[in-house]
């Protein structure tokens, strides 16, 4: 059974003359130990996509279904809970809390939420494996764009969410750190059963995935 499945999805803005049809009769699904990448140009409906798949917005019709229920009819309660435990957000700004050092973004997420992260010999092996374990007393400032790429993939991952979603996450690259993001996004999603959704334009990154999906004008259609 896919851990995140899309059956028939519409996204439509405004009404009238203002009306847009964002996502078009989408279907879609990912298993956990798969990396999928969801490509296409700016304006193809990827970030509603993404929203959606991620439970920060609804879906105007059809069903998003997260571990074999139906999220879209979730109450707001849940489906915050639901961002809590189950889905991980890498998002292209990064978002570290500025004024926090690198352990401490950690320390954050343990507030937020009390049980079900990782234990700290799981963090370490991970920091470990992302090559930051020396990085942990520094603050965001004093890294590189590279550095708080990983960063923020340990802090998503901290959270042990059963699906991550990536936005653009290479768009800043060089071609060696894409290549370098790419096998890692690759083990992580083998080695730490996740399905790692990844939103990009970004064609160096087609070797890794398991599968693509292609976007254009809100339509979706699976590529490999």
């Amino acid at each position: 059974m896919a851990v995140i499945e899309l059956k028939n999805v519409e996204k439509i803005y405004g009404k009238g003359d203002a009306r847009v049809e964002a996502l078009k009769d989408i279907n879609f699904e990912a298993d956990k130990s798969e990396l999928v990448l969801i490509m296409g140009p700016s304006g193809a409906g990827k970030s509603t996509f993404l929203t959606i798949a991620g439970s920060l917005q609804k879906p105007t019709s059809g069903q998003v279904i997260v571990n074999g229920e139906d999220i879209s009819k979730f109450s707001d309660k849940k489906r915050n809970n639901l961002r809590l435990n189950e889905i991980g957000f890498i998002l292209q700004a990064y978002n570290l809390v500025p004024y926090l050092t690198v352990h401490d973004q950690f320390v954050l997420v343990d507030k937020v939420k009390k049980e079900g992260n990782l234990s700290k010999e799981d963090l370490d092996k991970l920091l470990k494996d992302l090559g930051i374990t020396k990085l942990v007393k520094k603050y965001p400032n004093e890294l590189s764009g590279g550095q708080q790429q990983r960063v923020a993939i340990a802090r998503a991952l901290y959270a042990n969410p059963a699906i991550l979603l990536a936005d653009e996450p290479t768009a800043s690259l060089d071609t060696q750190n894409v290549e370098e993001v790419g096998k890692l996004f690759k083990k992580l999603a083998k080695e730490r059963e996740k399905a790692i959704l990844i939103v990009t334009h970004d064609p160096r990154l087609e070797k890794y995935a398991d599968h693509i999906y292609e976007m254009m004008d809100g339509k979706m259609s699976q590529k490999k």
